[in-house]
C-alpha cells in the first residue's frame, strides 16, 4: 500500500516543498530501494529465519515511516522514502516465501491468488486513503498511519508464526552468504534509474552525466552477471542470482515476463491518478475514487486466475491475461485530452484490471515446475524483484517523457517564469488564467497518452514472451504441470512423527527455538 498511497498525494506533497518536478522521485526512490533488497531479504531469512527477518524489517519500515512524516525538505523525504523501501522489501516478498514453505504444493496456486488479491486490494486502498488524507488533513498522516498497522502486524508475527529455518546452521549459512553479489545487485539499478528519470529533464541525453551513469549501470550489471555465473559454478556460495535461472530457457522467459508485467502494473496505479489530477482537474480524493474500477477488478482477476488454474493450464491463463492487459493499455492510451472524463474510461480500467489480475497468478505456479525445489524460495524473491524493477523502470521512463514534453510544449503559451511555477507547485497551476489551465491540461493529456503508448509496446512484447514460454514448457514436457513436492514434507507425516521433530505446524506445535538436525527433512 505504501507504493500507491502516495500517488494521489504527490501533487500536494511536492507543492508543499515547491518541488513538483521532483515528485516522481518519491515513488522511484522507494521502488529502487525496495527492489534492490528483495533478493537479499530472501537470503537473510535463510540465515536467521523467516519470522526473525520479518520482525526486523517491520521495525525498520516503522522507524523510517516516522522519519518520512517528520521530513522538512524534499531531499530528506526522498532519502527517508528510500530507506523505508528497504524495510518494505521484506514485508511483501517473504510472504510468498512463507507460502512456499508452509503450504501444501497443490494449494500454492490458490494461496498465490489470495496473496495477489491482498496485494491488489492494498493498491486499491492506497490511492483512496492517500487522496482522502491529502484533501482533508495533513499529508504526513500517510506515514503516521503505519505506526498502529505495523504494531499489529509485528504482534501477529511474534505470537503466531513459526521461526522457519532449514537444516543448515546459522554459521554455515553466513559462511555461504553471497556478499559481493548482494552489493552488486543493489548498485547496478541506481545509475540506470537515475539516468532514465533525469535524461531530458535536468540533463540532456548526450550530457556526460547521463552517458556516464548509463555506462556505469551497464558495467555494474555485466559485473553482477559474470560474478554470479562464476560463483554459481566455481564456489559453494549460496548465490543471490543462480546462473541456472538464465541458462534454462523456461525460468529465464518466466522472469523476463514478470519484469514486463511490472511495467503496466505499476504505471496503472502511479500515473493514472496523476492523470486525473493533471488533465481532469480532479481532487486527490476523487482521483483515488476514479481508480476504483481497475483497483477492484485486479483482485477479482487474481482470485479468478487462482481458481481457474485447477482446470486450465497456467500458460493459457498467462496468455489470456497479457492479451487483455495489452488491449486495456491500448485503450487507455487513446483517452480524450479534454477536462471531461469519458464514460469509456471506466470500461478501459475494468478490462485492464481484469487482465492484470489474471496475469499475476500463474508465475508462482510455473516457477515451481521450472526449477528445482531448493531454488523456489530464491526464485520467488527474484520474481518479486523483477516485477518491482520493471515498474520502477517504467515510472522513470514515463516521468522523463512527461517532463521532456512539458519542457517543449509549455513554452508555446507560457513564459519562463510560469513554466518554472508549473514545475514547482500545483497551487501555481490554479492561479493561471482559465485558458492557460485548459491548454496545460491538454499538454498533460497528450503526455499521459504517449506514456501509455510506450507501456503498450512492453505489454505487447510480454504477450509474445508468454507465447514463447508456452512453447518452451511444452518442449520440456512441463506444460500444464502442477506443483508436486518431491521431498517428504511435514503434511504427509502422522501427528506423532511431526511432534517428534517439533514441526507440527498444522497443530500449532512448531518448536521455534531449535533447528532440525541435518538428517531431518526441510520444513
Amino acid at each position: 500500500m505504501d507504493t500507491t498511497i502516495i500517488t494521489t498525494a504527490l501533487f500536494r506533497i511536492s507543492s508543499d516543498f515547491y518541488a513538483l518536478d521532483q515528485g516522481p522521485w518519491l515513488v522511484t526512490a522507494y521502488l529502487l530501494a525496495y527492489n534492490s533488497f528483495l533478493m537479499i531479504t530472501a537470503k537473510l531469512s535463510d540465515v536467521w529465519g523467516l519470522r526473525t527477518i520479518l520482525l526486523a524489517f517491520n521495525g525498520f519500515f516503522l522507524v523510517f515511516s516516522m522519519a518520512c512524516s517528520a521530513a522538512q525538505t524534499m531531499n530528506q523525504l526522498i532519502i527517508f522514502r528510500a530507506l523505508q523501501g528497504i524495510g518494505g522489501s521484506a514485508l511483501y516478498s517473504l510472504v510468498f516465501v512463507a507460502i512456499i514453505k508452509l503450504i501444501v504444493p497443490d494449494k500454492i496456486a490458490f494461496y498465490s491468488g489470495i496473496i495477489s488479491s491482498v496485494f491488489a486490494l492494498a493498491n486499491l486502498s492506497g490511492p483512496l486513503i492517500g487522496g482522502a488524507i491529502s484533501d482533508h488533513t495533513n499529508w504526513r498522516w500517510i506515514f503516521w498511519l503505519n505506526g498502529p498497522v505495523i504494531g499489529i502486524a509485528m504482534a501477529i508475527l511474534l505470537f503466531s508464526m513459526p521461526g522457519l529455518k532449514d537444516a543448515k546452521s546459522t554459521k554455515e549459512r553466513l559462511r555461504g552468504f553471497d556478499v559481493v553479489g548482494g552489493i552488486l545487485s543493489v548498485c547496478w539499478p541506481v545509475p540506470l534509474l537515475f539516468a532514465l528519470q533525469e535524461a531530458g529533464v535536468s540533463y540532456s541525453w548526450n550530457s556526460p552525466v547521463i552517458i556516464g551513469t548509463l555506462v556505469a549501470a551497464f558495467v555494474l550489471l555485466i559485473l553482477f552477471i559474470l560474478y554470479e555465473a562464476w560463483a554459481s559454478y566455481k564456489t559453494k556460495l549460496d548465490v543471490i542470482f543462480p546462473a541456472r535461472f538464465v541458462t534454462n530457457p523456461a525460468p529465464a522467459l518466466l522472469l523476463f515476463s514478470m519484469f514486463l508485467l511490472g511495467m503496466p502494473f505499476t504505471v496503472m496505479f502511479i500515473q493514472l491518478p496523476q492523470r486525473y489530477q493533471g488533465v481532469n482537474f480532479a481532487s486527490a480524493e476523487r482521483a483515488g475514487i476514479l481508480l476504483l474500477p481497475v483497483s477492484l477488478l485486479t483482485p477479482v482477476g487474481a482470485m479468478l486466475g487462482g481458481l481457474l488454474n485447477k482446470r486450465i493450464p497456467a500458460e493459457y491463463i498467462l496468455l489470456t491475461g497479457t492479451a487483455i492487459v495489452s488491449v486495456g493499455t491500448g485503450l487507455l492510451s487513446s483517452l480524450p485530452i479534454d477536462a471531461g472524463i469519458a464514460d469509456s474510461t471506466y470500461g478501459y480500467e475494468i478490462i485492464t484490471g481484469l487482465g492484470l489480475g489474471l496475469a499475476s497468478t500463474p508465475y508462482y505456479v510455473m516457477l515451481y515446475t521450472s526449477v528445482e525445489e531448493k531454488d523456489v524460495p530464491i526464485g520467488t524473491g527474484i520474481l518479486n524483484m523483477l516485477r518491482t524493477l520493471g515498474g520502477a523502470v517504467a515510472v522513470a521512463i514515463c516521468s522523463a517523457l512527461h517532463n521532456s514534453m512539458l519542457q517543449d510544449d509549455l513554452s508555446v503559451f507560457l513564459n519562463p517564469e510560469q513554466i518554472a511555477g508549473v514545475k514547482a507547485s500545483g497551487s501555481f497551476i490554479a492561479q493561471l488564467p482559465e485558458e492557460s489551465r485548459i491548454e496545460l491540461g491538454r499538454v498533460f493529456g497528450r503526455s499521459y497518452n504517449k506514456q501509455f503508448k510506450v507501456v503498450l509496446a512492453f505489454t505487447l512484447l510480454n504477450f509474445f514472451v508468454a507465447i514463447a514460454l508456452a512453447v518452451v514448457r511444452k518442449r520440456k514436457v512441463i506444460f500444464g504441470k502442477m506443483p508436486v513436492r518431491t521431498l517428504e514434507n511435514e503434511f504427509t507425516k502422522t501427528k506423532d512423527e511431526r511432534e517428534g521433530q517439533g514441526v507440527a505446524f498444522r497443530q500449532g506445535q512448531v518448536t521455534q527455538d531449535t533447528e532440525p538436525t541435518s538428517d531431518q527433512p526441510k520444513s
